[in-house]
């Protein structure tokens, strides 16, 4: 099982997936099969003011869906030409959208077989993207309506463009990236947030020096989009996008950059004439913008707003749902994971109440760093039972600690994880259960998860405790 900031994939183009390292690989439009029974037969439809929609999914988890593909729609009607200087061209997408893996794999393999284990794709000759629901993020539809409006305003919707040399793919996804990204405020859905899962990617990979200095990240080719750094590019696109949105200098010279290389010009060229011919400067001035994104308010922090858990992301399957201002998850035979991404941190408090009906719950930590697997620790509770165990990869998970509390079920419980100093501690109903060294430097990576369980969660915070993170270096005078 894997952590990934998925987003679709473009048939005729690339394939794009879970962030944490699904293939990703160019492909070109291909003809359909019409061999055998068709799969989007018995889907239903629903039919938006911008998009038509095809699901199996839950009739409500439809609905809503379709309702914020429109207002994602409308947003960047207004927001994207601000940035272009050129308006949204209509478009009429459609959405095929399979509640299982398993269905959307059927489908993928008789019509984009190359893409059978990726998150979903984009196929252009169709204006059509087909993903499935769960392990998939709500930023992955957006993130590929955005490529359907740049096919129409570069008249390409089968990504031709990005064989081109010095085709700036940073553009082009980073667009992608920055429009998918959203915030709930005051109940509604806001576009071209700050993103914390790219946020976090990059912190790490400035804290580790792995970040790719922009004059590799100008010339990138599709490669560097898949596989084991995936994550950090897909991230570092976002990251520039929004220094040049958030730099009134370089937002100006914006809508020419994309004038010039919609006309034809070089991407490395017409990125020199219109933002700067020195990229070392650039370059300086880039990485401190991106350090002062990471600055953390002091005190606790609500992961939950009771409302809504749009900002999280399902993993492996279960029934998660708002009940009565809490999360009510229903699993089944397997592991089910709710995560989300915050910012980096070395030191914190994780709080939340649990009631457990039955099986297992636990807590989840992690981190998103492109060069490890992103879950670190999981603390099970189950009945008179609390287990830290620390997780290497998908299939090497060791126990660190198994203690036997008495842990009253179908009663709220108060569960605190804190790291601090070397030490992770668990508290449970007030008593303290596991104590045990720590060594990984930063956490970004917070959720809960269900093992052939049924649980509710209520309260899930989390503040920084000492030490702080370290300071980032001086920024540049800008």
């Amino acid at each position: 099982m894997k952590i990934e900031d998925m987003r679709g994939i473009r048939r005729g183009l690339i394939a794009t997936c879970f962030v944490l390292l699904l293939p990703h690989s160019w492909v070109f439009a291909q003809q359909h099969s019409n061999s055998g029974a068709d799969l989007t037969a018995n889907l239903r439809i629903y039919t938006t003011k911008h998009f038509v929609l095809k699901s199996d999914s839950p009739r409500q988890f439809a609905e809503d869906l379709g309702t914020k593909l429109d207002i994602y729609y409308e947003q960047l009607g207004e927001m994207l030409p601000k940035i272009l200087g050129e308006p949204v061209q209509a478009i009429r997408a459609s959405v095929i959208l399979f509640e299982k893996q398993d269905d959307y794999q059927k489908y993928a393999n008789r019509n984009a077989p190359q893409l059978v284990n990726n998150g979903g794709f984009y196929d252009g000759a169709t204006r059509t993207i087909v993903t499935y629901r769960y392990n998939n993020s709500l930023q992955l539809y957006f993130h590929e309506i955005l490529h359907a409006v740049m096919g129409e305003l570069f008249k390409d919707h089968y990504f031709l463009r990005y064989s081109k040399k010095h085709w700036p793919i940073w553009f082009d996804e980073g667009l992608a990236e920055y429009f998918g990204s959203f915030e709930l405020r005051d109940g509604t859905l806001r576009f071209g947030a700050r993103n914390k899962t790219k946020i976090a990617y990059l912190l790490n990979a400035l804290h580790t020096k792995s970040f790719v200095n922009l004059p590799q990240m100008l010339t990138a080719l599709s490669d560097q989009y898949s596989g084991a750094t995936m994550n950090l590019y897909y991230a570092e696109a976002w990251g520039l996008i929004d220094f040049l949105v958030h730099h009134e200098r370089y937002r100006k010279a914006l809508p020419r950059f994309f004038a010039a290389i919609k006309a034809g010009r070089d991407g490395y060229e017409a990125f020199q004439e219109h933002f700067s011919s020195d990229l070392t400067d650039l370059n300086n001035r880039w990485r401190a913008h991106l350090w002062s994104l990471g600055t953390i308010t002091e005190g606790w922090q609500d992961l939950f707003d009771g409302q809504s858990i749009d900002g999280w992301t399902v993993h492996e399957g279960g029934q998660w749902s708002i009940q009565q201002g809490q999360i009510d998850g229903r699993g089944n035979e397997n592991y089910n994971y709710l995560i989300r991404s915050e910012l980096p941190r070395t030191s914190f408090t994780f709080s939340l109440d649990i009631r457990l009906e039955e099986g297992t719950a636990g807590v989840i930590l992690g981190n998103n760093y492109h060069d490890e697997y992103p879950y670190y620790y999981l603390v099970d509770i189950a009945h008179n039972q609390v287990t830290l165990r620390r997780a290497f990869s998908a299939t090497k998970i060791t126990t660190v600690r198994d203690e036997h509390p008495h842990i009253p079920s179908k009663n709220w419980l108060p569960v605190s994880v804190s790291v601090a100093n070397d030490r992770l501690r668990v508290w449970v109903n007030g008593q303290l259960v596991v104590d045990e060294p720590e060594h990984k430097e930063r956490y970004s990576l917070f959720g809960v998860y269900l093992y052939q369980g049924r649980a509710r969660f209520r309260n899930l915070r989390i503040r920084n405790e000492p030490p702080t993170p370290p300071a980032a270096p001086a920024t540049l005078e800008r």
